[in-house]
């Protein structure tokens, strides 16, 4: 049994991971694309990031895979990056993950 199993049925919902994977000739991010789940949050708010800069948060995500900062998630057409991620605490191996997603792009 999963992390978001007891929540799936109700609020998960599946999304496009773009991970990025490496980058091409002309130094262009190049990813690769799986299918997660994931709870979504709206929730607009400000914090500082790793480097010391402000960054504008427009949703998080909760899910157990390993995504990383600067990443996609697409949704409904729209692409968010990850601008951020926080750890939370578990009890067993399968480890939550919450990634803040900045401003939506086409």
């Amino acid at each position: 049994m999963g992390l978001l199993d007891a929540y799936l049925d109700s609020m998960g919902e599946y999304v496009i991971w773009r991970h990025k994977t490496g980058v091409d000739a002309n130094v262009d991010p190049v990813y690769s694309d799986s299918t997660i789940t994931v709870l979504w949050y709206d929730e607009v708010k400000s914090f500082q990031g790793d480097e010391g800069r402000q960054l504008q948060q427009i949703a998080y995500i909760l899910t157990s895979s390993p995504i990383q900062k600067d990443d996609l998630i697409t949704r409904g057409g729209f692409s968010w990056p990850v601008i951020g991620l926080g750890k939370d605490p578990s009890m067993g191996t399968e480890q939550m993950r919450k990634a803040y997603l900045g401003q939506s792009m086409i």
